[in-house]
């Protein structure tokens, strides 16, 4: 029980970190699932079917595109900034 005590401050700041990380995921999963929807519209699907050597890209497909590249970047931010802020809680009590 004492350890415990000892390092509950440690133990809230993993859970924050975790919690921030899992809400980074949530938000690039936001940007992943509008490209997914995107492609696997009907109308899309019959285009492309028709029409397989056409390459059209619409700002629909335009704005998701870019939507993923930040979703990807912002991914890879928190994913950093996650792995830092536990090595950092770590070498504090360490």
């Amino acid at each position: 029980m004492q350890w415990f005590a000892g390092h509950l401050s440690l133990l809230a700041g993993i859970l924050a970190d975790c919690l921030t990380f899992a809400g980074g995921l949530l938000l690039a999963r936001d940007g992943f699932q509008r490209l997914k929807d995107f492609y696997e519209s009907e109308m899309d699907a019959r285009f492309r079917e028709h029409f397989p050597d056409l390459n059209l890209v619409n700002e629909q497909e335009r704005q998701a595109r870019v939507s993923e590249r930040w979703a990807v970047r912002g991914l890879l931010l928190v994913a950093a900034g996650f792995v830092l802020e536990i090595a950092a809680r770590c070498l504090e009590t360490g």
